[in-house]
């Protein structure tokens, strides 16, 4: 095989198996990371969600709601870099604690959406590995009239109006 071919093989085969080896959640520094959306410490790992853009940097956000704002371009308080989302994790709220973020691939996670779920920014979302998981969380904490949703219907419906309540 000469070097070329060599080369060709890398570009095929190696690289992208390379780049999908990546694919995995960055560290959350809590009490130091801060949300690049509302601009507060990320304080809580049960409600921190990341974003990977195409440049490999990623972010991390204090709340699933600041999140889906900013993906759908919504200002909180001035003007913000628009992302251009590659990967995208929340927290698993039954595996995380406060000081410790347990972040998993946002498409599998389910989302529950309740106005008495204490979130940082007050949107009231919480995401779970697994229904079972989140349909305890809402009997253990009786909140009657509970939404599911998954990641992208969070989306699609943060494009009728922002998660993050208004201040």
């Amino acid at each position: 095989m000469n070097r070329r071919d060599l080369i060709k093989a890398l570009a095929f085969f190696g690289v992208p198996y390379a780049f999908r080896a990546l694919a995995n959640p960055r560290p959350v520094r809590i009490g130091v990371d801060v949300c690049p959306y509302c601009f507060m410490t990320v304080v809580d790992g049960r409600f921190v969600a990341q974003v990977v853009v195409e440049t490999g940097k990623y972010y991390n956000y204090d709340s699933i709601e600041c999140l889906a704002d900013h993906v759908n371009g919504y200002a909180a308080y001035g003007p913000t870099v628009r992302v251009k989302p590659k990967e995208w994790y929340l927290a698993d709220y039954a595996a995380s604690t406060g000081r410790k973020a347990v972040l998993k691939d946002a498409d599998r996670m389910v989302v529950v959406h309740h106005p008495r779920i204490r979130t940082p920014m007050g949107g009231g979302l919480a995401a779970f590995a697994t229904k079972e998981a989140a349909l305890a969380f809402i009997k253990d904490h009786r909140l009657k009239g509970a939404k599911f949703y998954t990641w992208r219907a969070i989306l699609e419906e943060g494009k009728k109006h922002p998660w993050v309540p208004p201040v």
